[in-house]
């Protein structure tokens, strides 16, 4: 994967206006509006499978299976807050997701976080992701831009495949590789993503939480 990101530039997309309103671009979103944070992850996402090859590994494997997020979302929100009582859905930061509302939603609730997790496996280990980055002021890199920049092409490449195989039936099974191909990718970043979060966990494991809930609203600088 990482000499597919070396192929993409590793400096913010200008617009995502092309996907406006998409999920994706709500996470794109997201990770942009942190542009001018002021720190940095312990660990780069690139970097995620040399320095923890093994967790990187079994973030990636259950992710497939949503624990990931799961267990993620759960780690965050009792060391940076009161634990799963201040679990909303996607923690406010996206109010619909496929055209569904979800702000609001399942809150305090386990069953929410299994929901979550299982049905929007990516996205909700993302939402975790920028709440760490809030928590502790932490700005993307240029492998965040890089995935953005190849998300995107994958995503116009699919839909382009898509439209062909109206004209062309044989193209269905193009698009079809294609979307494979997307979701090895976001598991192998997903499996990156729980290496960042666990180093960023383990740095602040000695810090007590303050009890302030992390909620969009309140963790936003």
């Amino acid at each position: 994967m990482a000499c597919i990101l070396c192929l993409f530039p590793d400096t913010p997309p200008n617009s995502n206006e092309a996907r406006k309103g998409s999920s994706m671009a709500q996470q794109s979103d997201l990770i942009l509006a942190r542009v001018n944070n002021a720190n940095t992850f312990q660990v780069d996402l690139k970097d995620a499978p040399c320095v923890d090859p093994l967790a990187c590994v079994a973030n990636c494997v259950c992710s497939a299976y949503g624990c990931t997020a799961c267990y993620w979302r759960k780690r965050v929100l009792e060391q940076y807050g009161n634990g799963i009582q201040d679990f909303v859905c996607f923690q406010g930061y996206m109010p619909k997701v496929c055209c569904v509302p979800t702000e609001g939603c399942f809150p305090g609730s386990p069953i929410g976080i299994c929901l979550e997790g299982f049905c929007c496996t990516v996205f909700s280990l993302s939402i975790t992701r920028i709440m760490v980055m809030d928590r502790k002021n932490i700005k993307p890199n240029g492998t965040d831009y890089q995935i953005i920049h190849f998300a995107n092409c994958l995503g116009c490449l699919a839909c382009v495949c898509m439209l062909a195989s109206i004209v062309n039936p044989d193209l269905e099974e193009v698009a079809q590789c294609i979307d494979n191909l997307f979701t090895l990718v976001m598991l192998s970043v997903a499996g990156c993503m729980g290496v960042q979060i666990y180093h960023e966990l383990k740095l602040d494991a000695k810090v007590a939480p303050t009890g302030a809930a992390p909620h969009a609203q309140q963790m936003e600088r």
